[in-house]
């Protein structure tokens, strides 16, 4: 989700009139039909680098990874100090299990752009997919100091913080973010979080939570949550149906699985915890078999 915040993030503002339709029709979701207008187009157009980089955007909304890059590549080539052509290249990586051809990318991309606040964040996403925890946080909080009210920098930072340094510094920065960017759901969901991980008074966490989903109704993350402290306070009908919205979010969430089989076991709902303990299984066997990488034909090793 971060990597295609970043991609919206950095569309060029002014567009060319010829590739302006396609443009809206990428916009609005029709990827397969902004392919067959960028087909009409004369030769001209299709030499340039913009008909190139319309062109992966629309093969990566296909799901298309593999044209997606050899378009991105091909705008790359045209136009190799065009910032936006980094951006769209290496978020394609990014969002396909790939942080380290990601990371190259921005790193090449921060030679040539080293005022850049988007290429700065977009590496510092890499490292944290990477796990490179400390080199991900330096760049992350430079970023969310650069600009405090960016809801995809501090997400990421927050994200880091959990699993390098704890709750405290969760909650800080999440004080800090609320006081800046109120109307954003992610400051209330890691502020509760670290609230719940401090163990602290409940009644102010859960109004925290839907706080958040208040916000964002479909964030299964704060369902997930929001069920986890109704488990602890053993109020377990309503800790099931908090998991129960979080799944119907996100169905691959082991932990809500795991957590609404424990409430339903205290319900003596044990058939309907037996369906849920098989999902976990079947979840955590896809994960030993492991995701799909795109491969970096420039070298980079996944």
């Amino acid at each position: 989700m971060a990597a295609v915040q970043l991609m919206l993030l950095c569309t060029p503002a002014a567009q060319d009139a010829a590739f302006e339709p396609v443009q809206n029709l990428l916009n609005s979701g029709r990827y397969q039909d902004a392919l067959d207008h960028l087909e009409k187009l004369s030769s001209n157009e299709k030499s340039a680098a913009r008909w190139h980089i319309l062109a992966s955007k629309a093969h990566d909304g296909r799901n298309d990874p593999v044209r997606a890059v050899e378009e991105a590549e091909a705008a790359l080539s045209l136009e190799p100090a065009t910032e936006a052509h980094h951006h769209q290249l290496a978020q394609i990586f990014l969002t396909r299990n790939t942080p380290q051809a990601a990371l190259e990318i921005y790193s090449d991309a921060a030679r040539l752009f080293p005022a850049s606040w988007m290429i700065r964040l977009g590496r510092g996403l890499a490292l944290k997919e990477l796990q490179r925890w400390e080199e991900a946080e330096a760049a992350l909080r430079s970023c969310l100091d650069e600009q405090p009210r960016s809801a995809l920098a501090f997400d990421a930072l927050a994200t880091v913080y959990l699993h390098r340094n704890g709750f405290e510094p969760v909650r800080a920065a999440a004080e800090k973010f609320i006081k800046t960017n109120t109307a954003d759901y992610r400051g209330y969901y890691f502020l509760a979080a670290a609230r719940d991980g401090l163990g602290e008074p409940s009644a102010a966490t859960r109004q925290l939570i839907q706080q958040a989903l208040a916000r964002r109704p479909d964030f299964a993350a704060a369902h997930a949550l929001l069920g986890k402290v109704l488990l602890k306070e053993e109020q377990f009908e309503l800790a099931a149906a908090a998991f129960e919205q979080a799944i119907r979010h996100r169905p691959d969430l082991v932990q809500a699985h795991l957590q609404r089989a424990t409430a339903l076991r205290r319900l003596h709902r044990d058939q309907e915890a037996a369906v849920h303990l098989d999902t976990v299984k079947r979840l955590k066997d896809q994960e030993q078999q492991g995701r799909a990488v795109l491969l970096y034909r420039r070298g980079a090793k996944p």
